[in-house]
């Protein structure tokens, strides 16, 4: 199914059983989503249905191999010690749009390939997930510094600028630049690589006061 050197693929076996078996707690959870997805929270169960892991490959198999080579290309951007060498595909619905790492295998929610089915979003994620590789790659004095950008831009009130939900290719959920200074530089390092254009636009509407502090954001994550 790959090409050798690919990241290898696996799957998260745990699967809903059926719509009857959908509890309420899921349905909420869908439901803080509700104005940020394309379609329904029930139609959203209703695909986790249609597509358990058998049926999944068969209709986003190219899509899945995408990310495979996407994931080797980035792959080189960070050497060895620091690649990520298995996609995880979870098909779990209580972890619906959830994206990330552990060690060394990324994964994501198989809600990206059939919510979206566009490969600029799963670009765009995969892109955020190596922001966090690079982050974790940083000297002690770029970490530092990164601390001390993620405290101005709090207190500047411009994390909204870094949302990368806020911009296009992206899912409308992504992107929590308020969390922690590794969440802003990977949103930051996604955006500049996908959406240099619109977050110039965006950079001309704040106050010419930021704009020192935002030319050190991007300064910060074009290093890598």
């Amino acid at each position: 199914m790959l090409a050798p050197g690919c990241a290898s693929i696996s799957t998260d076996a745990t699967h809903g059983n059926g719509r009857g078996e959908v509890t309420v707690t899921q349905r909420t959870q869908l439901e803080s989503f509700d104005s940020l997805i394309p379609v329904a929270p029930d139609s959203v169960i209703a695909l986790y249905d249609r597509y358990p892991p058998e049926r999944f490959y068969a209709r986003y198999g190219k899509q899945v191999n995408f990310v495979s080579a996407l994931i080797d290309s980035f792959n080189s951007t960070v050497g060895p010690a620091f690649a990520l060498d298995t996609l995880s595909i979870d098909h779990a619905l209580e972890r619906f749009g959830e994206a990330g790492q552990s060690g060394h295998m990324l994964f994501i929610s198989s809600s990206y390939f059939f919510l979206f089915n566009d490969v600029h979003i799963l670009r765009s994620v995969l892109t955020h997930e190596f922001g966090h590789v690079h982050y974790r790659m940083l000297d002690s004095v770029a970490l530092r510094l990164t601390d001390r950008l993620w405290t101005q831009v709090q207190d500047a009130a411009l994390f909204y600028l870094f949302r990368d939900g806020e911009y296009s290719g992206n899912a409308w959920f992504g992107g929590h630049p308020q969390d922690n200074p590794s969440e802003l530089y990977a949103s930051a390092y996604n955006l500049i690589r996908n959406n240099p254009e619109e977050l110039r636009v965006r950079f001309g509407y704040v106050d010419t006061l930021h704009t020192s502090l935002l030319k050190q954001v991007v300064d910060l994550v074009t290093q890598r």
